[in-house]
């Protein structure tokens, strides 16, 4: 039996890190008093004043911030209508406004700063599911698929391998440039190797627009090499500056980068290869469509039986209200007869057997 297990921002939460309706609060609170100073605050403090009549300095607490998708939206829309707000260009030469790019780049390190600085270095529960998962005979045939950036599966994944007892490896499903450095490196993985494929990028991966390459920073999320010590964010090929590959939470998502691609061809060959999939920790909403169509292709072209799906995103705080809404759009998208459960990712985690024999 194949399984394909879907992360989602619930299951990190879990770990306690901020899910993305948090992501401006948790920054602007603890993260931008910090450095006011520098260009990247400067001009995200004066946007969020701009468009959105919000201080950010002042009591972030009391303020009702738009969501992620509401901010970078408007932006995109920008970006493809070649139109500008006052102030803000969608290219910005030798005058004294900010481009668009530049606010929206600063978004995407502001969302890899606030994963990469919450308080919580735990993946206790990540851990945990690996371990009950392996105790139950399963874990080499599960697949994960993530939608998170930070790099808590990453982590519980490669402490694993152990060269005797345990010789299983981390397979991302894209070749690094690692690959081809020192024996200290990361090493390109090998049969037995547990699938991991970040559909939306990862922290602790680097991106060369020059080269066309890509490093993995392992243990670590390099990313924040480009805010901290960009002379440590230089592509190991060919030394010119990296770029992060993390692909923000829009309506309008960019999944053209030819890493992303390969991430995403192998997610769907291992979904319509797969008996069973388990979403953790994720609501289902409107704006993935590109996960849906995803879904969708498999769903409607199989040659194994229909798939079968089960959903583990309750939590102790969840309204019903809210519990019927999500169960009312996976059914409505994937079919009745989705199995919705009460479990919360922690109880996966406990007994993941349990749950994953309710689709039986």
């Amino acid at each position: 039996m194949n399984i394909t297990i879907f992360l989602g921002a619930g299951a990190s939460a879990a770990e306690n890190l901020p899910i993305q309706n948090e992501l401006f609060s948790q920054y602007f609170k603890y993260i931008l008093p910090k450095n006011k100073d520098t260009r990247m605050n400067k001009e995200l403090t004066k946007f969020f004043k701009d468009l959105f009549f919000i201080d950010v300095t002042s009591d972030v607490d009391s303020i009702n911030f738009p969501t992620f998708e509401e901010v970078l939206g408007v932006l995109d829309l920008a970006e493809q209508k070649r139109e500008s707000f006052k102030n803000y260009k969608s290219e910005s030469y030798n005058d004294n406004n900010t481009s668009i790019s530049y606010i929206r780049q600063s978004l995407i390190m502001l969302t890899a700063y606030t994963l990469n600085n919450a308080n919580s270095r735990s993946n206790s529960y990540h851990k945990l599911l690996l371990e009950n998962l392996g105790k139950q005979n399963m874990l080499q045939n599960t697949t994960f698929i993530s939608a998170n950036y930070d790099i808590h599966i990453d982590n519980a994944i490669a402490s694993l391998y152990d060269a005797n007892k345990f010789p299983v490896m981390l397979n991302y499903g894209i070749d690094f440039t690692n690959f081809n450095m020192s024996k200290n490196s990361w090493q390109k993985p090998i049969e037995p190797m547990i699938n991991l494929y970040k559909i939306h990028g990862s922290l602790n991966w680097l991106y060369c627009p020059i080269c066309n390459s890509i490093t993995i920073t392992p243990y670590e999320g390099g990313v924040m090499r480009i805010i901290e010590n960009i002379k440590q964010a230089k592509c190991l090929n060919c030394g010119e500056l990296t770029i992060p590959i993390i692909v923000p939470p829009t309506y309008f998502k960019n999944m053209s980068n030819v890493f992303l691609s390969t991430v995403w061809n192998k997610s769907e060959r291992a979904l319509r290869e797969s008996d069973i999939l388990v979403f953790c920790g994720y609501s289902f909403p409107e704006a993935d469509m590109h996960i849906k169509y995803l879904l969708k292709r498999v769903q409607t072209s199989r040659l194994k039986e229909k798939l079968k799906v089960i959903v583990v995103n309750n939590h102790v705080k969840k309204r019903n209200s809210l519990r019927e809404k999500e169960k009312n759009r996976y059914e409505r998208f994937l079919g009745k007869d989705v199995v919705y459960t009460e479990y919360s990712f922690e109880e996966f985690a406990k007994n993941p057997k349990k749950i994953i024999d309710l689709a039986k």
